[in-house]
């Protein structure tokens, strides 16, 4: 880019903050969207006037739709007395906002363990999907669940939720081939699921609305990794209690104990201790989470949350967030994400094979690729034990694992949950944010009877 490309997009960057306060709140989408536009058109149209021009029209319409939008949607939750909240978003593939995210409070919106809606609900909703007919982007409907019941069901309960409102929306006028629908089940909760306004507050829907479905794609895998969601537990409190009864279980078994458990359960003995609730080893490697989270908010239902930290707790504290895939109304088509080159991948996690020797028995990762722009797992790892690996060179434990990662300041944290739990329950391992030979913490759980034992894993790159 020449000199005069850098200088307009400098002065076209400034603009977003010139106007005052009162302007600003007016006309803020408008003169960041055009802002965005001319930016985009300065570093990509190599000078073109006409290009330039063209992508701040661009984005001076997109920042005023999402400002009508806004405004709208505001007004008639005033008039319907609806608890909602709007908040822009961008995605990595955008160099500006590029989205609209709505969440409405759907604690009261169904029957329990029903996708049907309630008559009054059903008219609130029809009033919010009119305000998407006029110029309508991509449209994803995302349902929640709280944490009561088992997690299959609720990623199912979810789906049919948010496909109910999907159609609904089609119903008031919006194209279906606009529509995508979602089950984000228990997997994202933003209250805690301990009391019953916070399972209220969780059991909500998501409206987004994006700019292309490639930003939509891009927008699901970096919502995925959000570690915000981690300030709360997808377990409910009972079954946090029955895991804490293993944790906190006294006295420690003796070694004839630990033998006999481990026969029985036809367990891999890693030499491991008494788990405990300690993370800190885990947190400092990872740091903080990341300053970008990619312009995806957690804003949603900011009084209910706003006051609780986000800590993490070790894995067996937690489940696995699974979310359901993105399916257009229309077509039924599940939405994919395109192949990325190996450079886009985290460093040193585009398929290497990763292992540690634990106690004797090799444990070895391979297939485990991760995207750095959104620190999203992909592909389909595969964990491999090896017990006696010095004397036995077979493999006698092949896991695939359900894999979050979760990025941070100073690394990521990788997690894996083993659908079979007699050899390992769940991994937490911390990878650096550049390439390294060897992961910079780590801590593999696994049972023994009655009690969950925790032991160090240092994993190192085979190639």
């Amino acid at each position: 880019m020449n000199k005069k490309q850098i200088a307009l997009a400098v002065s076209v960057s400034s603009i977003a903050i010139l106007p005052g306060c009162a302007f600003m709140e007016k006309h803020g989408g408008k003169v960041i969207g055009a802002a965005g536009g001319m930016v985009a058109g300065a570093l990509a149209c190599d000078g073109d006037p006409a290009c330039i021009a063209a992508g701040a029209i661009g984005g001076l319409l997109l920042g005023e739709l999402y400002d009508q939008r806004q405004a709208e949607l505001r007004k008639i939750a005033e008039e319907k007395n609806i608890a909602l909240e709007t908040k822009k978003v961008k995605t990595f593939n955008s160099d500006r906002e590029n989205g609209l995210e709505l969440s409405i409070n759907e604690g009261g919106m169904f029957e329990v363990g029903s996708a049907g809606l309630k008559t009054k609900a059903r008219l609130d909703l029809m009033s919010v999907a009119t305000v998407y007919r006029e110029k309508p982007q991509k449209i994803l409907v995302i349902g929640h669940t709280d944490a009561t019941g088992n997690d299959g069901y609720n990623e199912q309960l979810s789906e049919r939720r948010a496909r109910t409102v999907a159609k609904l929306f089609q119903e008031v006028g919006v194209p279906a081939d606009q529509i995508y629908f979602q089950g984000a089940g228990e997997s994202q909760p933003v209250a805690t699921n301990d009391t019953a306004d916070g399972r209220a507050t969780n059991r909500r829907v998501e409206i987004v609305e994006i700019d292309s479905e490639q930003s939509l794609a891009a927008y699901n895998l970096q919502r995925q990794n959000n570690r915000a969601y981690l300030a709360h537990s997808n377990r409910t409190s009972q079954e946090k209690t029955e895991i804490l009864k293993r944790v906190e279980k006294t006295p420690e078994p003796s070694q004839q104990e630990r033998a006999e458990d481990l026969a029985k359960y036809a367990a891999v003995d890693f030499g491991g201790t008494q788990a405990t609730s300690d993370f800190n080893t885990i947190l400092q490697a990872t740091g903080q989470p990341a300053s970008d989270e990619g312009g995806i908010g957690f804003s949603m239902f900011r009084k209910a949350v706003a006051s609780e930290p986000v800590e993490l707790s070790p894995c067996f504290m937690d489940g696995p967030r699974k979310i359901g895939d993105i399916q257009n109304l229309a077509s039924g088509k599940k939405l994919g994400i395109q192949e990325r080159e190996m450079s886009n991948y985290w460093p040193g996690l585009n398929g290497s094979v990763w292992l540690d020797t634990v106690n004797g028995h090799m444990v070895a990762i391979q297939d485990l690729y991760i995207l750095r722009e959104t620190g999203a797992p992909q592909g389909s790892p595969t964990v491999t034990v090896y017990e006696n690996v010095a004397s036995d060179k077979t493999a006698d434990h092949t896991l695939k694992p359900h894999v979050e990662a979760y990025p941070g300041e100073a690394g990521l944290l990788v997690r894996a949950y083993f659908h079979d739990a007699r050899a390992v329950q769940c991994m937490d391992v911390v990878m650096g944010n550049t390439s390294l030979k060897a992961a910079k913490e780590g801590k593999l759980y696994y049972s023994a009877g009655d009690h969950l034992l925790e032991q160090n894993i240092q994993l190192k790159r085979l190639n």
